[in-house]
This record gives structure tokens, C-alpha cells and sequence, in this order.
């Protein structure tokens, strides 16, 4: 993210995160729940929070959400889902990894949810150390992205078809395959992190039509600014092979990874 301006990358996506951007299920959260030991008592700070997948989620269980982002108009869609489920203790603050400061006060446990690869990741994770309680710490949470890993037949037609209209589509690699260059545990460690530990959790998703299309066009490489003027031709192509193929449900075999590490307990 870097700079407190709105994200570039997910502009004009912000309608489509919000409504069919998935969960992490509720396996992952209970994991975080119980190894921060998150009560009414905790502050929990959930940074690139997007339209609130995580701050809505865990706001229940916590004492107080602060959900931050680069992107106004994500923002305003995460205060209508929030308004929508009637969930009061969570603050959206616009802001990014560079605004990080003590202003914000203390956390027990910062989470960055699918958003840690667009950070400036060692200055954040640096920062953050200011800003959590001893023994409190750090979340990494991510899933795989089945337009580009999926490894579902119906998922390899989906990106077919949209690299036949993008140019720029990255690369359709192995689902297993690590697509970011630092692995995050071992950064965790180099920056002062204790106690890092990666778990891995498996759940099966069900997408209907309107869903993967919802999904398609929330993802920043294929945003409907990415598609431009052949948007709608996109999407009634999209619509067209997915009848073809049954209709739906689509399954999907999804895995979410969490990487945490603690902050140092005071010696």
C-alpha cells in the first residue's frame, strides 16, 4: 500500500469485494481467537482491512476493531456491511502501513488479511512493533486465489476466458505453488517476531454464477476498469460458459494459511 491515497489497484473493484470477496472461515478466526487469547478485554487492529472480511468477523469476540485502509470508497462499503450487521465496535480509519503511529494506541493482535503482499512489508512489521502489547502479535491470513491456482476444472475455463480478453493476466500457476517472494514466517522472525508458526486450514466453497462473476471482477488484475469498455462482454461470456457447465454450485477445494508471530513479552 504505502501511500494513505486511495488503492489504485482495487479501484472500481470496491462493489465487488464487498459482496462476494469470501470469509476465511470460521476455523482460522477461532485459531486467532485462542492463540491471542482475544476477550472483551481486546483491542485488535486489522490493517488493508478492506470491505472488513476479518474486522466484522472478529469484532464480536473483542472489546474493539480499528479497521484501516487506503481505499475511501472500500471503506464506505466495509461502514455499510458493519451498518448491515449491526456492528458497533469497530473504527475505519483511512490510512495505509506508512500511517502507522501511536496515535492509533495498542493492540493486542494486528491482522492483515490478503493484504500483506501490497505492503512495504519489513518497515510495517517494524512499526508494528510499537503498537502491540507484550505477547500480543502479528497475523499474516491469505488464501489461495483460484482464478490463477485453483486446481478445479471450472476454474482453468474462467481464466481462460478472461485471458482471452486481458493481456495482462498473470501467469495460471500450480496450487501449491508460493507466489510471494519472502517467506513470511522467516520475515516474522528476521524482524523480531517470537513463538512464528504457520496453520493451515482446509474448507470446501460453493460458488453460484452471480458469485464467480462477482469474484472475477473484484480482483484487482481483473477489476471492471481492467476490462474497460468490453466489461459487459466479459460478463455475458462469463455467464454463458457457466450455464454451459450446469449452472452451479462450483466447488472449490479452498486452503487459508495463517503466519503469526508474538511480540516480545517484557523481560
Amino acid at each position: 500500500m504505502g501511500e494513505s491515497g486511495d488503492s489504485s489497484p482495487f479501484a472500481s473493484t470496491e462493489a465487488y469485494y464487498a459482496d462476494y470477496r469470501p470469509g476465511y472461515g470460521e476455523e482460522a478466526l477461532g485459531y486467532l481467537v485462542d492463540r491471542f487469547a482475544l476477550d472483551a478485554s481486546a483491542r485488535v487492529l486489522d490493517l488493508g482491512c478492506g470491505a472488513g472480511q476479518i474486522a466484522l468477523r472478529i469484532a464480536p469476540v473483542v472489546g474493539e476493531v480499528v479497521g484501516m485502509d487506503p481505499n475511501e470508497a472500500m471503506l464506505r462499503a466495509a461502514r455499510r456491511r458493519a451498518d448491515g450487521a449491526g456492528v458497533e465496535n469497530v473504527a475505519w480509519v483511512h490510512g495505509s502501513d506508512a500511517d502507522l503511529d501511536e496515535e492509533l494506541g495498542r493492540f493486542r493482535l494486528a491482522t492483515m488479511g490478503r493484504s500483506f503482499h501490497w505492503m512495504d512489508q519489513r518497515p510495517t512489521l517494524d512499526r508494528l512493533h510499537g503498537l502491540l502489547d507484550p505477547g500480543g502479535g502479528v497475523a499474516i491470513v491469505t488464501d489461495r486465489e483460484w482464478l490463477v491456482r485453483g486446481d478445479e476444472a471450472w476454474t482453468e475455463a474462467v481464466y481462460a476466458l478472461a485471458d482471452e480478453y486481458l493481456a495482462d493476466l498473470p501467469e495460471r500457476v500450480g496450487p501449491d505453488e508460493v507466489d510471494y517472494d519472502d517467506p513470511w514466517d522467516e520475515l516474522l522472525v528476521e524482524r523480531g517476531y517470537v513463538d512464528v508458526e504457520t496453520a493451515t486450514f482446509h474448507l470446501r466453497r460453493e460458488w453460484s454464477v452471480d458469485e464467480v462473476v462477482g469474484y472475477v471482477f473484484s480482483l484487482s488484475y481483473c477489476s471492471p476498469e481492467t476490462f474497460g469498455p468490453e466489461k459487459e462482454a466479459f460478463e455475458d461470456d462469463l455467464r454463458s460458459l457457466l450455464r454451459e457447465r450446469g449452472g452451479g454450485p462450483f466447488e472449490q477445494n479452498a486452503v487459508v494459511e495463517v503466519v503469526s508471530g508474538r511480540e516480545p513479552a517484557d523481560e
